[in-house]
């Protein structure tokens, strides 16, 4: 009795400690609380790593969040979202679950459908992933496990990558060098050996409770051959595949599923060594997912690396390479230096007749001294391009992140309903994920969404990469200085500076989770940098980067698209071709400050006062509720232009341009004819501007705030929203059969028009 009260008092202890922590996530939450500013994040993967540590304080955290949940349904709903990622993710991570959490977790979610998005479609995904849970514990880990770390298996295969770029001009080398040490030490223990075994532990100790000897049927693994360890893989994998897609109750699917794997179960520890019997659950843990760190220094960096993980997922056989056209173009493509080759025609004279290409083998009559000649003279025949049939040179590739209802109108929403493809999502369409990360300030999603826009543009003209794989984007911000929080007088100010990461503010002010767990990283990956080089030493054991980006990728699962604008800049010199560039933050256009000597009469001084930037002709389509086009012009005396593509508030919502010109004016006063600078703003999604003086003068433009991007004497800037590169390529080809039509017609009609930058977070827009 007394064991049995200890025992009791100390899961009370543990309960009331996990639900202090859970509490204190939500305090967190609030962006009253100051005090917990400095640690945002550190409280959900302190909490993560307790149910680690202890696997019952996953039963105790599931119980604490179904109930937070329900409070959160009728007073808070801004907690519903990160309450539920950390739920999903507990049971994910757990070594049991009984039923009973099971089901009401299950219930809540379904009560969710009745919200509005993104609560419904979220509630929605997770119910079904918790329905599987129920019919076969373990599930979603299997399925995370294999897909990350790319196990064959006959049921499931699908296969994800996770791709961490960093530009190395843009943050300190300390940071980079720490960031390597760091992902490359969590991926040394890694082998399909382990992942397997973790496979089959988890699976058979998440079905069978405390009836599993866990520590029994670690040392029988252990002491298995790689072929036999394979083998129960394959059957664990299986039986669990087989128990989701059965048709049965839950109830039935779950109990045949138990009573499979007891039976492989005791297979397995049959021959096992005599050990100690344990009645204890242990953690199995998530292994950390297969993560590659680039330095992006190439600008087709990312077309290389997409095109390299589809084609090494592949068969390897050449008869298989060779059948599909888009897998042959692959393999020229990532051996050879220019993307672009262009494939040269060549006559050629041969029959297709063996014979007539000189075989040696074939001919009975050849003779050997002839065999040494004939095969220096011999046709080489070199590998062919399977030319495409008309329907799938003519097959609508859709990016799964555009919703058909908003693809038309020049004004849309950031809002982008639904779920992406999750790494344990139920039904996945295609055979690849790829994760990208980008890390770094808003320079490095310009250079993003450049080479998103080059990206386009191949798929446009051959797709290679769209029918077979999910890409996914995914920021983290990092800066090399400390900011403090920004107040309205200061905004103008940070847009100037390379260091403000607008982009995930923005994100922040919409998802308070993403803000929690991502916006913290800002200046905590440089400081922890700064620690581990003054230290010397290397996070291995508990390595919080790689913990918090594994987290972000595999539970952030709703995008916020942020429209990419076309630019088109004319240079003063007529023999300078003109330009066409993107941009996605900012573009930036000033008069460069000309030293002009000073003079004392009156005519010279007012020169000097004309001379402070110049004169520009502003033509824009005014934005409109209505949607009704409405072309404006102004002129203006200014210093220089600013566009912003990111809102300024989490209300604003519409995909516009916030323009400020800087225009001059003059006030006159006791003290003589001064200059004075006011910001004109409009709201536009077109845009044109001329410089008009003639005088000769010119502007300078830097697009994203990357000094890298300035153009220089620059005479016209037109700014429009980027089409979607396949949406014009079809929009032409119908145009050849209909040439007096304008408006679009055939399958146009239904594909995306505007190219959009999708940026995972956790919630999306609430």
């Amino acid at each position: 009795m007394e064991s049995k009260g200890g025992s009791s008092s100390i899961a009370a202890i543990a309960e009331a400690d996990i639900q202090r922590s859970v509490q204190a996530i939500i305090r967190e939450l609030d962006q009253e609380h100051p005090a917990f500013q400095c640690s945002r994040g550190m409280f959900r993967w302190t909490l993560h790593k307790k149910t680690e540590r202890d696997p019952y304080n996953s039963n105790f955290l599931v119980k604490i969040l179904i109930g937070e949940l329900e409070l959160a349904k009728k007073n808070n709903k801004h907690y519903i979202l990160p309450l539920l990622n950390t739920l999903m993710y507990a049971i994910i991570q757990a070594a049991y679950i009984p039923d009973n959490l099971y089901e009401k977790a299950y219930t809540f979610c379904k009560g969710l459908l009745s919200f509005p998005k993104p609560y419904c479609t979220i509630g929605h995904q997770y119910a079904v992933m918790l329905k599987a849970e129920r019919k076969a514990p373990g599930f979603l880990y299997q399925r995370v496990v294999i897909s990350e770390h790319g196990l064959k298996n006959d049921t499931f295969s699908h296969r994800e990558k996770i791709f961490i770029f960093a530009d190395p001009d843009l943050i300190s080398e300390e940071v980079i060098k720490s960031l390597h040490n760091e992902i490359h030490s969590v991926s040394l223990n890694d082998t399909s050996a382990v992942n397997m075994s973790h496979i089959i532990k988890h699976s058979i100790q998440a079905t069978l409770g405390e009836n599993c000897d866990i520590s029994k049927l670690d040392v029988a693994l252990q002491n298995k051959p790689y072929n036999m360890i394979e083998h129960y893989f394959q059957e664990v994998v299986a039986v669990t595949e087989q128990s989701y897609f059965s048709s049965e109750e839950v109830t039935t699917a779950h109990r045949k599923h138990s009573s499979k794997l007891q039976q492989l179960y005791k297979i397995i520890i049959n021959s096992a060594q005599q050990v100690p019997p344990s009645e204890r659950l242990q953690n199995i843990l998530l292994p950390n997912p297969n993560i590659g760190f680039f330095m992006w220094k190439e600008d087709d960096l990312l077309w290389k690396e997409l095109v390299q993980f589809v084609k090494n997922q592949l068969d390897g056989s050449q008869d298989f390479i060779y059948s599909d056209p888009d897998t042959s173009e692959m393999s020229e493509t990532t051996d050879c230096h220019n993307i672009e080759q262009i494939r040269l025609s060549v006559l050629s004279t041969d029959s297709g007749i063996v014979r007539d290409c000189g075989d040696p083998t074939v001919g009975s009559d050849a003779s050997p001294s002839r065999s040494s000649d004939t095969n220096q003279t011999k046709l080489s025949r070199k590998g062919c391009v399977k030319k495409r049939n008309h329907d799938s040179e003519n097959a609508l590739y859709f990016p799964d992140i555009y919703d058909n209802t908003t693809t038309c109108n020049d004004m849309n929403l950031h809002r982008k309903f639904g779920c992406n493809v999750m790494s344990f999502s139920i039904k996945q369409l295609k055979p690849n994920t790829a994760r990208v990360v980008v890390i770094g300030n808003d320079c490095i999603l310009g250079r993003l969404a450049q080479a998103y826009h080059s990206l386009r543009k191949r798929e446009a003209r051959r797709g290679i990469l769209t029918a077979k794989l999910n890409l996914l984007f995914y920021y983290i911000p990092v800066t090399n200085e400390k900011q403090s929080p920004v107040s309205a007088g200061q905004v103008n100010h940070l847009l100037h500076s390379d260091l403000s990461c607008e982009l995930s503010r923005y994100l922040g002010s919409i998802d308070p989770w993403y803000n929690s767990n991502i916006n913290s990283l800002r200046n905590m990956i440089p400081e922890l940098a700064k620690m581990s080089t003054t230290s010397g030493q290397q996070s291995g054991a508990d390595p919080f980067i790689v913990d918090v980006t594994s987290y972000y990728v595999r539970m952030g699962c709703q995008p916020v698209c942020f429209q990419i604008y076309s630019v088109k800049l004319t240079f003063s010199d007529e023999t300078d071709e003109i330009v066409d560039d993107v941009f996605l933050i900012q573009l930036e256009a000033e008069f460069p400050e000309q030293k002009c000597v000073k003079e004392t009469t009156l005519v010279r001084r007012r020169a000097i006062s004309e001379g402070v930037g110049g004169q520009i002709a502003v033509t824009y389509k005014k934005i409109a509720l209505s949607n009704r086009e409405c072309i404006k012009q102004l002129a203006s005396h200014c210093t220089g232009v600013v566009m912003k593509a990111i809102p300024s508030t989490r209300t604003e919502d519409l995909v516009c341009l916030n323009v400020s010109i800087s225009e001059v004016t003059s006030k006159t006063n006791l003290s003589g004819k001064t200059s004075l600078t006011e910001d004109v703003k409009i709201k536009t999604s077109h845009v044109r501007i001329k410089v008009q003086d003639n005088c000769g003068k010119s502007m300078a433009v830097c697009l994203d705030k990357d000094s890298r991007r300035t153009y220089k004497d620059v005479i016209s800037i037109d700014v429009s929203p980027c089409l979607e590169p396949g949406y014009c390529l079809h929009k032409m080809r119908a145009s050849r059969f209909n040439q007096n039509e304008t408006e679009n017609i055939g399958l146009t009609k239904y594909m995306p028009k505007c190219l959009l930058l999708p940026i995972n977070t956790f919630a999306g827009i609430l």
